[in-house]
């Protein structure tokens, strides 16, 4: 083993010596950074906020989607049956969502109906009453057909469509001064 000269050496424990301060003051170091059950539980409150306005922002750009389906289920398709279970899917992922939140749907819609602060916008209500019309019109196509539903879909579409005459007098009860409540232009 080659010699290292006194330099060498000298510079070697201080280079120790460094290394051993510096762990023994980052093991020491308040980390302050920790976050709380708190804060982790207000964090994950805001991410399942934001999901639901994201299915929000989704029940939006399909409302025409649906509301074009409707006036075209004339006949069993297989796009249709895509859309049926599409169409029940995001109901029930709503409904899940508010779950999750700890609001009651029936209870938030009270609310809006009564001009309150709700979650539910009524956009977004517009949009659900759309695809709750197309899953009614299209289920009831299947059904005369005779046209099997799958029991989930079945399931999730009657969950959906229990709430559809209440979301309907709201909409009609609502001020709408820009004409631009679809669902009630559906027949």
């Amino acid at each position: 083993m080659p010699k290292l000269g006194n330099l060498a050496v000298n510079k070697f424990k201080i280079l120790l010596i460094l290394i051993a301060g510096f762990t023994a003051a980052c093991s020491q170091a308040d980390n302050t950074n920790k976050l709380t059950e708190q804060e982790v539980e207000n964090d994950l409150n805001k991410a399942r906020e934001a999901s639901l306005y994201a299915q929000f922002n989704q029940l939006y750009y399909t409302k025409f989607v649906f509301s074009a389906a409707y006036e075209e289920a004339t006949q069993v398709s297989k796009t249709n049956d895509q859309l049926l279970n599409f169409a029940s899917y995001q109901a029930h992922a709503i409904k899940t969502t508010y779950d999750t939140l700890g609001i009651n749907l029936s209870g938030d819609l009270k609310a809006l109906s009564e001009g309150k602060n709700s979650a539910m916008t009524l956009n977004a209500l517009d949009a659900l009453c759309v695809g709750n019309k197309f899953i009614g019109k299209y289920s009831a196509l299947k059904v005369k057909s005779g046209s099997k539903i799958s029991p989930d879909v079945k399931d999730l579409s009657d969950k959906a469509l229990a709430l559809q005459p209440e979301i309907e007098k709201i909409l009609k009860n609502s001020a709408n001064p820009m004409d631009d409540i679809q669902c009630l232009k559906l027949k």
